[in-house]
This record gives C-alpha cells, structure tokens and sequence, in this order.
C-alpha cells in the first residue's frame, strides 16, 4: 500500500523561520505549493521580500502563490488595525486556497519562542487555560488546519539549520520596533526574565504543554455544560453560534461558560459580564468578534463583514453561465434557460428564478441600504421598506447586519435568502429565465 504523504501549503514570508520551514518539508516531500502575502506596508522591503521568495521557489522548484493586498485602503475601510487587517486578509486567502486546491494544511513556522510569546500576550490580556496551552502543533483556524512542524525548535536551532545547509534569507526591520507588543516582549521582557531562568524559554513551552492536556479536559466539560444551555450553530448563519440565554444565566457556571465560548473572539472579561445582562437587541463587538441577543437567545461570532457592491450581471446578451466569488466566500451562479410551461419554478431560499426581460441593466449585489424598498413576491399593492420587512419577518441584529440583496437599476430585484420582488416574476409571456444560485450565504 503507498503511503501517501500530506501536501501542505507553506506559509512563506522570506525571513529566516518560514525559510526554514519550507527545507524542512521539502526535504520530507511535504510541500504541496507555497504562498506569499505583499501587503504593501514596508515600501521597497516588501518588494524585495517577494523578489527573494520567487527566487528561492524558481531554484527549488517550489510552486509559488503571490497575493497583493492594499492592506492600508482595507483598514480605512474596516476601522481594524494594521495588523488585524493583515492577519485577517492573510489567514481568509489561506482559506480558500485550501479549499480550491485541496491542500492538507497550512504550514507555518512558530518556534519556541513564539509560543512563549504568544502564552506572555495571552496572560497580559487575561486568558483563561487555553490561552495558557500556548500553540498546538495542529490546529484549526476560520474552518482550516494550520500545521506547526517546528514547534520544538528554537530560534538557534533554525538559524543553525540555515547556516549548515548555507540557506539566505531576508529579515523584517519592523521585527526590531519595540512599539509593538510581540516585539517588546521579545527584545526587553524575555531578556529579562531569562537573567533570572536562562531556560524561561523551555520551561514556558513545558508549562503549555503541562496545561494542554488539563485545557483539553476543562474544555470537554464547558462544551458538556454548554450543550445542556442549548449551544447549538447559527442555521442561516454557519460561522455563529447561539445559546440560550435564560438557561445560561441560571447556570453555576455561567461566566466560565460563556467566557470560553467567546475566547476566540478576545472579548475581555467585563464584555463577558456585560454580555451575561445584555437586553434584547443588545451589541457588544470589538475588532474580532460579535455578541448580540435575540429574545432567549444570545448568538456570538466574527465581526459581521459586510461585502462591497459587486456588478455580477450586465447585460442579457452576455449572461450564459458564469460563477462569481464575492468576498473570498460568496459564490453566485447565473444561467439563462428557456422558459416553457414544464420548467419548474420552485427554489430553495438560496435561489430565484425572474423574467430576465424585466430586468433592467446591470444588477449588483450589495448590502441593504436605508430606504430601500422592494414588493415581496406574491404581495399585491404598494412595496413596503426592507428594513420593514425584516422586522416583520423576525430578522435578528445579525440577520439585519449580514442582509443583501440584488438590485437593478430601477431597485431591488432579490433580498437574498428571501423573496425577490413581484415585478420579475415568471409569467406565461416569458421568454427566457434567469436562475440564480447563491451559496455560503450564511
């Protein structure tokens, strides 16, 4: 039987561990493809990073994935922080690649000394024992496993390794700027503790790894007790989830549970207890996550997205059958059929078929805006507001938050998951329809 060795994308910036990294796999025949995120944050360093990792794939015959991200415009327009933006943009191109081109993981290149780092972050933002356990070398971020093969080396140890096999790489001078936490950590703090235990390093990875089998216990349990108050995933929403809130609140437990369900999303601990007497309606978001309540329910997740407009249809003339990502995510198939009195006009809620004649000019999908208005199909009279509708239709704040629709250029042709409007209808003096397919809506 051949034993089929695991194909990992390689997380590939050029610096001295992610270099590492890529020899390591290569000499295994573990590298399916690397990839390398230019965030245009460093002017020509960034340039001559992504220069030097070309070179570095040509001469080991690596194929390489180049990403271009204007991450300064994303973070005007998200509010995030540089580096939530990067992270963000960086781990979600991750994901698809993963899931287009059926890599086994992520491969990136922590090392000890990131794990003791990122364990002395977590206790100086407040952390429970998972954040404690530090980096596991498997894990699973955004729906994707990230593989961390190097998690028992030290820095040393690599740069030992890229000296032996006379391996270059290229170094990050923002590494060295002690504004940022990570670094100050690293160039003052680590310095520090270590005149007073030269192996802190060692024995912080030990302590995480000591506590990682106690988090996995403690883990099981919340999620037992959690499961009791009604934990369950978001059904039109799948990157949420939603629990119970009076059955929360009664719980002996209530703010352990719901401060580990909102750990990934680093909700500090009074945003957990303002969460535990939020009222109806109620908000609480930061640059990572969301919580709002909806009548006994309290629903959580990542920080709502909202797409940009996007023209996915512009003429009837062009429109035979074509599929368009939006957002990383999104995806919309459109096909033109000829209509006749055997075509079936039932749709599930993620689609709609419409008199393709009715529509006029371009449609775009985009999010729902103050004043729009629509005539839900099947309804006779006036149209009434969006923003109506929803209300009247239970739509929760994150259902409000996540809504889009599809618009012409007289209005709206389709809130999306719902009802398109009665002017696009199928009738017996149609002659082509227009089907749309959306998937991941939620």
């Amino acid at each position: 039987m051949t034993n089929v060795r695991p194909q990992y994308l390689v997380a590939l910036s050029g610096g001295a561990d992610s270099v590492c990294l890529l020899l390591t796999l290569l000499e295994k025949g573990e590298v399916g493809a690397a990839a390398h995120c230019n965030f245009h944050l460093r002017g020509d360093e960034s340039d001559r990073d992504e220069e030097f990792v070309r070179q570095l794939c040509l001469q080991r015959g690596v194929k390489l994935f180049v990403k271009h991200f204007d991450t300064q415009a994303e973070v005007e327009k998200t509010g995030e922080s540089i580096e939530m933006a990067a992270r963000r943009l960086r781990y979600e191109w991750f994901n698809a690649m993963i899931r287009d081109l059926g890599f086994d993981a992520v491969a990136v290149g922590h090392h000890q000394e990131d794990n003791a780092e990122t364990l002395l972050l977590n206790l100086l933002r407040g952390t429970g024992l998972q954040g404690l356990a530090g980096m596991q070398r498997m894990s699973r971020k955004q729906g994707f496993a990230i593989y961390r093969p190097l998690l028992e080396w030290t820095k040393a140890d690599i740069l030992q390794y890229l000296d032996k096999a006379a391996q270059t790489y290229v170094t990050d001078s923002t590494n060295a700027d002690t504004h940022y936490r990570r670094n100050k950590l690293r160039h003052e703090v680590l310095p520090l503790l270590q005149t007073i235990n030269p192996q802190i390093i060692r024995t912080l990875n030990q302590m995480a790894k000591n506590l990682t089998e106690a988090n996995d216990i403690y883990q099981s349990s919340v999620h037992d007790m959690a499961t009791q108050c009604g934990l369950t995933n978001v059904a039109q929403h799948k990157r949420y989830k939603q629990i119970g809130y009076a059955a929360l609140r009664q719980h002996r437990f209530a703010h352990a549970i719901l401060r580990e369900l909102l750990m990934p999303y680093a909700f500090s601990d009074a945003q957990v207890r303002d969460a535990l007497s939020m009222g109806v309606g109620g908000v609480i978001e930061n640059e990572q996550g969301y919580v709002t309540r909806s009548e006994d329910l309290l629903i959580f997740g990542p920080v709502p997205r909202t797409i940009k407009a996007e023209t996915i249809f512009r003429s009837k003339s062009e429109c035979l059958c074509s599929e368009d990502i939006i957002g990383g995510s999104l995806s919309i198939i459109n096909r033109l059929v000829t209509y006749n009195k055997d075509l079936s006009l039932k749709c599930a809620r993620n689609e709609i078929k419409i008199d393709v004649d009715a529509v006029c000019g371009q449609l775009t999908l985009r999010p729902v805006a103050e004043g729009d208005r629509f005539t839900p199909f099947g309804m006779k009279g006036g149209s009434q507001l969006l923003s109506d509708y929803m209300t009247n239709h239970h739509f929760t704040r994150l259902d409000k938050r996540l809504a889009m629709v599809l618009a012409d250029e007289r209005g709206i042709v389709w809130l999306i998951g719902e009802r398109c409007d009665e002017r696009l209808r199928v009738t017996e003096s149609t002659r082509k329809v227009l089907h749309f397919v959306v998937h991941n809506i939620g």
